[in-house]
Formats: C-alpha cells, structure tokens, sequence
C-alpha cells in the first residue's frame, strides 16, 4: 500500500526489499529501495530500520537508493554487542556500508544513530558524503537526566509485583509518548504499538550503556562533512539543537513545526523535501 501522500507518479511505487550483509561482527539486517545515490537511514532506539518503510519509495522516486539499516545489537541483526562502545557501532556500521557498495553514502542519523553516525563521519569521513542529524543526543548531565526521567523505575528483572510481566509494553509506550507528545494508546495506534513492540523484543530487553558513555558536544566539533541538523518542536532532543549548530563548522538547521514528521505518515513528504534540498544543495 502507497503510504498517505506517496509517490503517485503514474508509474508503480518501489518496493521495499530485506536483505542481510556480513560484518566482522556478524549479520546486519537490511531494508533497501530504488536505484541510485545510496542514502542509509539510521532508527532510533528502541526501534529498526522498519521506521523508514513507509519513507523509502518516497527517496526512491526521487533518484535514491534507500537502505534503512538494523544497526548491530537491534532489530533482526546479530546481536553479539555486549559492552560496545559508540566507536564500535561506527565501525561495525562502516562495514556494512562497504558490504551493501554503499560507500560513500549520505546517512540519516537519530537520537542513537546520530551519534553512531558522527562516531563515523569522524573516523571515515571519506565515506560519508553529506550527514543528517535527526535529533543529537549533545546533552548536558541535566538534559539527559530529564530526558530519561519518564522511564525511571522500569526494569525487566522479575519482581513478586510482576512489573517485569508489562516492561516491554510500558517501555514502548514512553518511548511513543516521549517521541510524540500527542500519542496516545487507541484502538487506531494499536498497530504502531504492535509494530514498535516487535522491534523492541526483537532487540532484547537488556539496557545497552553506550550512549550514556558518549560526550557527543566535544565529537561534533571534529566533524569535517556538511551537516543537516533537523529537531522537531515537541521532539526530546529539542533542547539540545542549539548547542549541535552553535558548535559544529559546516551546518545547516531545520525545525520541523509540531511533532516529529518522520512518526506521521501523513508528513512524509515534507520529510523527504527538507532532506533532499539539503542533499541537493538547495
């Protein structure tokens, strides 16, 4: 099914396609679409590359071939990634990239991946042609604290009050709500639920310690690549946007009105344009 306002172009829409490449690691699972300049799309966590599904014929019809990465440890991907740092996912996403010939690529990072991806750009910038940070996690003690205070308290360890028996559901549930500040659960959004459940259990349910050990302000100031910086009005990150352009060299910014479009179907469009001009150069 064409997503809402999809690439109605009189010919038929691309399809979204799965795959698996090798890494020195292990397996990366894959979703790929259309033909030409590669553009990776990085997930946030706890999620996969399925975030993008509904985005993909959209870069397609544009001239892109999209690929929407499981990073390693997440989604269907191996998960032999106990004790990774950021730099680890970085170079595990390097080789991936080489694995699927998308080598120099334009990459879509968010929340996690944002960081991932600038870990990256960083140690190889030759391979990454133009960045799109989508929400950095360049946060002060503070605003990490706040950012991670709605989840406080959640924790998959059996207990004799049984939390453990609803963690998966409330982790997704915050993590929706943190995400988009509108949502709510429904009998319409059970789906996205669903959806963002399966990723989730997919993933496993042990906390990964990376980001919390990555001083994202000082690595942005390293960057060499021309960077989008894209936040949202109501999305968590959206404190710390002005310190991500203040302190990287070769910036452009956009702040999206409302929530986040790339959890609203129906804004894909807009998405996919502000993303384009960029890699355009508009």
């Amino acid at each position: 099914m064409t997503p809402p306002g999809g690439p109605l172009d009189g010919g038929a829409v691309a399809r979204v396609r799965r795959g698996y490449c090798d890494t020195a690691a292990g397996q990366v699972h894959y979703r790929t679409c259309g033909e030409g300049a590669p553009l990776v799309l990085l997930h946030w966590a706890p999620a996969s590359g399925r975030m993008y599904e509904h985005l993909m014929p959209f870069f397609a019809a544009r001239g892109y071939r999209a690929l929407a990465l499981d990073i390693y440890g997440y989604g269907r991907s191996d998960k032999r990634d106990a004790g990774w740092s950021i730099a680890d996912y970085a170079v595990n996403l390097g080789e991936a990239m080489r694995a699927l010939d998308a080598w120099p690529a334009a990459v879509v990072g968010g929340h996690l991946s944002a960081a991932i991806a600038t870990e990256l750009a960083i140690a190889a910038p030759a391979g990454i042609s133009k960045l799109i940070l989508d929400g950095s996690p360049a946060w002060t003690p503070e605003q990490r604290a706040a950012a991670f205070k709605g989840f406080a308290g959640l924790s998959p360890a059996i207990t004799a009050e049984g939390h453990h028996k609803t963690y998966a559901w409330e982790m997704i549930e915050r993590s929706l709500a943190q995400w988009d500040d509108r949502f709510r659960v429904t009998e319409s959004t059970l789906p996205t639920v669903y959806a963002y459940l399966c990723d989730f259990l997919e993933t496993g349910l042990q906390p990964k310690k990376a980001l919390g050990a990555y001083g994202m302000i000082a690595r942005l100031a390293l960057l060499a690549v021309p960077v989008l910086a894209l936040t949202a009005d109501t999305e968590p990150l959206r404190p710390t946007h002005a310190t991500v352009v203040a302190t990287l060299r070769d910036a452009r910014e956009h702040v999206f009105p409302g929530a986040h479009p790339l959890l609203d179907p129906a804004r894909a469009q807009e998405y996919v344009e502000v993303i384009e001009r960029f890699l355009k150069g508009r």
